[in-house]
């Protein structure tokens, strides 16, 4: 699994939140051609996708996942907002900085499972999945 910053991730998931396929992504990083890019977030610097692209493949990222090398408590409500549309004491619960009762299926909880950094652990629970601090 690549590793990659947080900011990385931002503007992988947000593009992706505004209708962006991995394909399109794909396409106009390697053609070099991102202007549109800041209509999704202006003040976000997506010539990091062309970093990406040229370190370790974007391709790979955006099919296989990847993992967030180190995660805010702040950047892990904002991934999971991007992510799946989940948002803070309206869809899972927040005490001191643990989650709990987030509502995923299978695959999403796969998938935030491979991108939570080492410094969160992710199980199960009756009513959804918690996220805390690993101790």
């Amino acid at each position: 699994m690549n590793s990659i910053t947080l900011m990385d991730a931002y503007a992988i998931e947000n593009l992706r939140s505004y209708g962006y396929t991995n394909e399109e992504i794909l396409s106009k990083v390697r053609a070099k051609d991102i202007d549109e890019f800041k209509k999704v977030k202006e003040n976000l610097d997506f010539t990091l996708l062309i970093d990406m692209e040229e370190s370790v493949g974007l391709d790979t990222l955006l099919e296989d996942g990847y993992q967030v090398k180190f995660l805010t408590f702040n950047g892990l409500k904002n991934l999971i907002k991007l992510k799946f549309g989940h948002i803070a004491e309206e869809d899972y619960r927040v005490e001191g900085f643990t989650l709990s009762g987030l509502g995923l299926d299978e695959d999403q909880a796969a998938e935030l499972g491979n991108a939570l950094s080492p410094n969160w652990q992710m199980t199960e629970e009756d009513d959804g999945f918690k996220i805390q601090p690993v101790k």
